[in-house]
């Protein structure tokens, strides 16, 4: 196709450079009114000859002059039409030779005929530059509305509408790559986590039926027992996830990127995690000395400063961050009934405050509290 569309151009320039040589109307135009003008000059002299005014002699004198003048304005035009027509054909020899030729002379030296093609995966996969990011997914969008079969579209366009918020559309995304590419334990778990995601980290039924497809396809995928590890914390199930967390602790390698997150579920269920404190909390020192403390004295502590904040909240209720942090710590302790309570107190002392309401309610929406 590409050679055909050259060629097309190459027969364009050439006739640009034949067209001008094909216009001969001016010299024709100029003979025309040369012979004209000495038909005219015969005809005047035969009238003057009638009239009297020139003698026979003179008049045929007059007459051949202008007879022989008349011949020769009649040939110039052919010799002139025949050495423009051998200039023509010269010239479009030329063309048709020399403009190919310096054309693929050229192509030879700059251009690169061995190079392969781009598939469109191949262009997909490429990183874009980040000052057009939004104009190479827009390409891909347009891509993807004239080829809707494209699953490998789909499934490089969903992590960046997971990115920028537009959560909705990478789920649509994330279950058309699976649809059209198949299914496999990465594509389930990318899907569910889309979900938890939109979700605001909570996980949905539709997604812990992603992660157990994913872990069907896979046993050992790690995304997939974190988000299920979780779905049991949150359902309230604390053996189950300690459970799948420890075994993913043990069975991780040790510069496994997921590893400190999943210690950190560990030690939250566990009820070793340092939980939120009130603003008037221990200084870096202190916090320091906390640390150093056997883990039975040192949960201890922490559990005396909840109980400490819960009390000062119970005097001076309307503290939303006091509030924020009895909540978390208390989601932290994995004592669920105590954090469920302390979000049904907060919203009756803060009742008549709007936007912190709105806050009480997105903490409570994000650890999944009812109140």
């Amino acid at each position: 196709m590409i050679w055909l569309i050259f060629a097309l151009l190459t027969g364009a320039a050439v006739m640009s450079v034949l067209a001008p040589l094909a216009m001969r109307g001016g010299a024709e135009n100029e003979s025309a009114a040369d012979v004209a003008f000495f038909e005219q000059q015969i005809a005047e002299i035969e009238r003057e000859r009638a009239e009297g005014r020139l003698d026979a002699l003179d008049a045929e004198a007059a007459k051949t002059e202008a007879a022989r003048r008349l011949l020769r304005a009649e040939a110039a035009p052919k010799a002139k039409a025949a050495a423009s027509r051998k200039l023509a054909l010269a010239a479009a020899l030329a063309a048709i030779v020399a403009i190919p030729a310096v054309a693929l002379t050229l192509y030879a030296r700059l251009g690169h005929s061995d190079m392969p093609d781009m598939p469109l995966t191949a262009r997909l996969e490429s990183a874009p530059d980040g000052r057009d990011l939004s104009g190479a997914v827009a390409r891909i969008e347009q891509h993807l509305r004239e080829h809707p079969e494209d699953g490998r579209g789909f499934e490089v366009v969903a992590p960046y509408y997971l990115r920028t918020g537009r959560g909705e559309e990478a789920i649509h995304a994330y279950s058309e790559a699976l649809r059209l590419l198949g299914a496999s334990a990465a594509r389930h778990a990318a899907l569910g986590e889309a979900r938890v995601v939109i979700a605001r980290g909570l996980v949905t039924p539709e997604a812990k039926t992603d992660f157990e497809a994913a872990l069907a396809l896979d046993p050992s995928a790690p995304q997939a027992q974190y988000y299920l590890g979780l779905a049991a914390a949150q359902a309230g199930d604390k053996d189950r996830a300690i459970e799948i967390f420890s075994k993913m602790a043990a069975d991780a390698p040790a510069d496994a990127a997921y590893l400190k997150a999943v210690n950190a579920q560990l030690a939250k269920l566990r009820g070793e995690a340092s939980a939120p404190v009130a603003a008037r909390g221990p200084s870096s020192e202190q916090g320091k000395a906390i640390a150093a403390m056997p883990a039975d004295e040192r949960q201890a502590m922490i559990r005396g400063m909840v109980d400490r904040l819960a009390s000062r909240l119970e005097a001076e209720g309307d503290d939303v961050e006091g509030w924020l942090k009895l909540i978390r710590a208390y989601s932290v302790l994995a004592e669920t009934e105590k954090a469920k309570k302390a979000v049904s107190d907060a919203r009756q002392a803060l009742a008549s405050k709007q936007d912190e309401l709105a806050r009480i309610d997105a903490l409570a929406k994000e650890l999944n509290i009812g109140g």
